[in-house]
């Protein structure tokens, strides 16, 4: 079922349970009006029996017959009510009858419902009018003369039915704000849930990068041992100063692709809540090398800018700062995989005091200023499929580590992000 069909068929539940309970109050109040002694003519009972037939017939078939009805059927029900109010309200005194009430509590349930209609309000409003100055002005009989010292000043009736008439149409925009306020912050928990839902989902099929991490190794590492030994095999012949030199540039591209390895293998190794100590260089080396598998890494000029201390030693959860950087790395890649040419991400290590600080820069398109603002507040995504909420997830991943991020923009264009880790 879709989404949408699961809505209707809540709502559609929702209204047949309240007809039916309407259908009972009204048949309650109808035995009342024809066997108990209350001082109401027969007719308001013979209205009431007939709003109860509406209502027990709106619950228990026309629901059945036109599913894809009711929101018209309702707004139908509810001129319905609407009348049957009114006729109560002329015979329960006019303008001091204590019913008006029902109206209000009518263009509520109909908020509740989302059922918008531009009927009930007007309906409503000239019903109870016709009811009040009917008697006015003679051409209604009054039927409550115990009512009628309220009928002797024109002036207590206008002041008392403009306000009942005020409060109708009050209530049927305040309350229509305030459901609309209420089901759009519902609606943006839900979206928000779902994108959590959705980014633990992403953060679960990264915890498996590891695990194709160390099956990518495996395949690689026999075909890379024998290259390695033949090159080795290869140098003890004798060789001319060029051959040498060409050896010994693939033999270094080789040992460079057995430290890539190293570090793939590396990746995705379990690391709990614990604290270690995390030699900062060798570990955005790995980050970056698991990093260049990603599929729209390709093309992406990966550069570590080494730092000039390597001493760079902080004391964190290892899977922690594996994931938070890897989340910062991705995007970057994502952000520029769609330029034309010059795909750049540049990933410099540094000491900042008694930081250590990990700057992230790309030459992609970068970010509005005033997302930059409030892009901590809530789930910011520019990708079409984003859920937004994964650099909430990084930046709580570093602050539960003692760290900090920030963003801004580059001058040259891009994005740049610090992450700042306590040195150990």
């Amino acid at each position: 079922m879709k989404p949408a069909e699961g809505q209707d068929e809540g709502t559609r539940r929702a209204l047949r349970l309240n007809a039916l309970l309407a259908g009972s109050l009204g048949l309650i109040a109808t035995m009342l009006l024809f066997w108990g002694k209350l001082p109401f003519p027969r007719t308001v009972a013979w209205f009431s029996l007939i709003s109860c037939f509406c209502y027990f017939f709106y619950a228990l078939v026309f629901d059945r017959v036109c599913k894809n009805c009711y929101r018209g059927a309702s707004i139908a029900l509810s001129q319905i009510g609407s009348a049957v109010i009114s006729v109560s309200i002329y015979y329960t005194g006019g303008v001091v009858s204590p019913l008006p009430f029902l109206y209000l509590a009518m263009l509520v349930s109909e908020a509740i419902y989302g059922l918008e209609n531009n009927f009930t309000v007007p309906v409503s409003a000239m019903g109870y009018l016709i009811a009040v100055w009917g008697i006015y002005f003679g051409f209604l009989p009054d039927p409550t003369p115990w009512a009628a010292p309220a009928y002797n000043s024109p002036v207590f009736l206008g002041i008392v039915s403009s306000l009942i008439v005020a409060y109708l149409f009050m209530t049927k925009n305040l309350s229509g704000l305030v459901i609309h306020h209420l089901r759009s912050k519902i609606e943006s928990e839900e979206s928000q849930k779902d994108a959590l839902l959705s980014k633990f989902s992403e953060l679960n099929s990264t915890s498996q990068l590891g695990v194709l991490a160390h099956r990518i190794a495996h395949d690689l590492r026999g075909p890379i041992a024998s290259v390695s030994g033949y090159l080795e095999l290869a140098a003890l012949k004798q060789r001319t100063p060029e051959e040498r030199d060409e050896l010994r540039s693939v033999s270094e591209t080789v040992d460079n692709m057995v430290q890539t390895l190293h570090g793939i293998t590396r990746f995705g190794k379990p690391g709990g809540p614990e604290e270690e100590k995390i030699h900062l260089p060798d570990f955005m080396r790995d980050i970056v090398a698991i990093a260049a598998f990603a599929p729209r890494a390709k093309g992406v000029r990966l550069e570590i800018v080494e730092p000039g201390d390597d001493g760079l030693t902080v004391s964190a959860a290892r899977a922690d700062l594996q994931q938070a950087f890897f989340n910062v790395i991705k995007n970057a890649v994502e952000a520029v995989s769609d330029n034309p040419d010059g795909k750049r991400v540049r990933i410099a290590i540094a000491r900042a005091g008694r930081d250590a600080r990990v700057t992230v820069s790309d030459n992609g398109p970068g970010i509005a200023e005033e997302t930059l603002n409030t892009i901590f507040r809530k789930p910011v995504t520019t990708k079409p499929d984003g859920t937004g909420v994964g650099l909430l997830i990084t930046r709580d991943l570093l602050v539960r580590n003692r760290g900090e991020i920030r963003l801004r923009n580059g001058r040259d264009g891009g994005l740049t992000v610090e992450a700042s880790l306590p040195l150990a």
